[in-house]
């Protein structure tokens, strides 16, 4: 999966740094881990089988992770993992990759009766004017990147999992010009853009 450039990139202080494929799934995972820990929702803490089975299929799609921090480096990449929740440890149905330059959203193929090898993802849309789209969660999270506080600090700001009997789990997760990852965990998205 390759694109082009659009415009250019915005500035940073930050020197960028790349990550080999390898470490950039586990720093991924680990974030993730991190963000169970410390989640005020008890459906977190239910995930761990869920983000060993994405640490496998994860490697499916590190290629559209690095091809866009090499057009974009200096833009933090948010990484959105969505999964089922009547699914217990099944990967990530959609997968969305997001700056202010590209949004990127993969869908997991069927699963049914395919080993881990023949498991596939296949890119379902990608845009770069998302002034009127539906993604306001990606927004916000990106629009509070500048903040003074972590952005991912309190997840009952964005969410809930209280009259939340359906719908998905998913991580956000931040890669930063500089190599850090930082994830969030979140149940029911309920904040609003401004």
């Amino acid at each position: 999966m390759s694109f082009k450039s659009q415009s250019n990139s915005i500035p940073t202080s930050e020197k960028f740094i790349e990550l080999n494929d390898v470490e950039l799934n586990l720093e991924i995972n680990n974030s993730q881990l991190k963000s169970i820990e410390s989640s005020p929702f008890e459906s977190s803490k239910s995930m761990t089988k869920e983000l060993e089975m994405q640490l496998q299929l994860r490697k499916k799609y590190i290629d559209v992770i690095k091809e866009i921090r090499t057009e974009y480096p200096k833009n933090p990449l948010l990484i959105l993992e969505s999964y089922d929740f009547i699914c217990t440890g099944c990967p990530a149905d959609y997968v969305t990759f997001f700056n202010n330059k590209i949004l990127i959203t993969l869908r997991l193929e069927d699963i049914q009766n395919k080993t881990l090898d023949e498991i596939q993802y296949t890119e379902k849309r990608r845009l770069t004017d998302f002034k009127n789209t539906m993604f306001d969660d990606l927004k916000i999270i990106y629009k509070n990147l500048d903040l003074i506080t972590k952005w991912n600090s309190n997840p009952s700001e964005y969410g809930t999992e209280l009259d939340c009997s359906d719908g998905s789990k998913s991580f956000y997760s931040v890669y930063f010009p500089n190599g850090k990852i930082e994830s969030m965990y979140m149940r029911c998205w309920t904040a609003e853009l401004n």
